[in-house]
């Protein structure tokens, strides 16, 4: 018997000269700092220290999806997958099977 490998959250590649960009208006019009924009998110402020530098560019869907929502744009926006995503269905199957 084997062990189900659990999937693997999608990765997104993140333009750092157009989150910098939505940084300085963001939906509300406002700017918003990197340490501000990490505790909307619920993400460490260092991930976005990382993003903004070029250290990093490279993060999970889910972490592109929470900086998106705060500042206000869709995800396919700020990030570009990695590998070719799964028809919605097909996921929406596996989550609920497991």
């Amino acid at each position: 018997m084997t062990t189900p490998i659990p999937a693997q959250e999608p990765l997104f590649e993140v333009d750092r000269e157009l989150l910098e960009r939505l940084m300085k208006r963001t939906k509300t019009g406002a700017e918003i700092s990197g340490r501000e924009l990490a505790a909307k998110a619920g993400i460490a402020s260092g991930t976005i220290s990382n993003l903004l530098t070029g250290v990093r560019s490279r993060v999970t869907a889910s972490t592109v999806a929470s900086i998106c929502d705060v500042i206000g744009v869709e995800l396919l926006v700020l990030g570009t997958p990695v590998e070719r995503l799964e028809p919605a269905a097909e996921r929406l199957t596996e989550l609920t099977a497991a």
